[in-house]
């Protein structure tokens, strides 16, 4: 794996882990099991920075499972093929003989090409989008039981209600990211396989055509 593809996946689990690892302080504040000073991270090293930065990167790839069940909302059911027939649908003048299964080939194909791998930045996107909505929905669950705690405060269940609205813009553009996914594998294997001569067709030219009086 390219140091640019690696590059996209620790930021894919590292900025949704980050949020995880605040909604997990949070809650544990609220709740008071301990007493946590959001102001003192401004006050921290270069070495704790790196610390909670590589922290959130493991958080956020262990999370991804458990968000992957929350995203299922959003995404179809074999959701590759589903995204190649749409693809089919629209080019029609190509044979394809691979199925939205076989998309882990295609991409390794262009991997092996050298072929700028677009498609791991929506990827990358896709995976930061699904994990960020599923924090919002944990975010949601702990306005709710603080809407409960204090005596339905009507703050809380505003809160609750507009995180929920925020987790559903998410996975809903997770699914987008994650079908531009696809799409440019798709794209590019196309790509791949055109030759210049495909792409242009020169026109003959036409010779100008004579009046009844002998000139053009």
């Amino acid at each position: 794996m390219s140091i640019k593809i690696s590059i996209y996946d620790f930021f894919a689990y590292t900025i949704p882990g980050g949020f995880y690892l605040f909604t997990i302080a949070y809650a544990c504040s609220v709740f008071g099991l301990i007493t946590f000073d959001f102001q003192a991270l401004a006050d921290l090293s270069i070495i704790q920075v790196l610390l909670i930065a590589a922290s959130a990167y493991v958080v956020g790839l262990l999370i991804d499972r458990i968000a992957a069940i929350w995203y299922r909302l959003f995404k179809p059911k074999n959701f590759p093929q589903v995204v190649l027939d749409e693809f089919k649908a629209v080019h029609t003048d190509f044979e394809f003989k691979f199925q939205g299964r076989d998309w882990p080939i295609l991409i390794a194909y262009l991997r092996r090409e050298n072929i700028d791998p677009i498609p791991d930045r929506f990827n990358a996107t896709h995976i930061m989008l699904k994990n960020i909505g599923f924090n919002f929905v944990a975010l949601a669950a702990i306005e709710a039981v603080q809407f409960i705690r204090t005596g339905f405060l009507l703050w809380y269940l505003i809160s609750c209600f507009a995180l929920l609205v925020f987790s559903i813009i998410a996975g809903r553009q997770a699914a987008r990211f994650n079908k531009w996914f696809y799409t440019s594998i798709y794209e590019a294997i196309i790509a791949r396989s055109l030759e210049q001569a495909d792409l242009l067709i020169k026109k003959p030219k036409t010779e100008p055509t004579l009046s009844a009086s002998g000139t053009p």
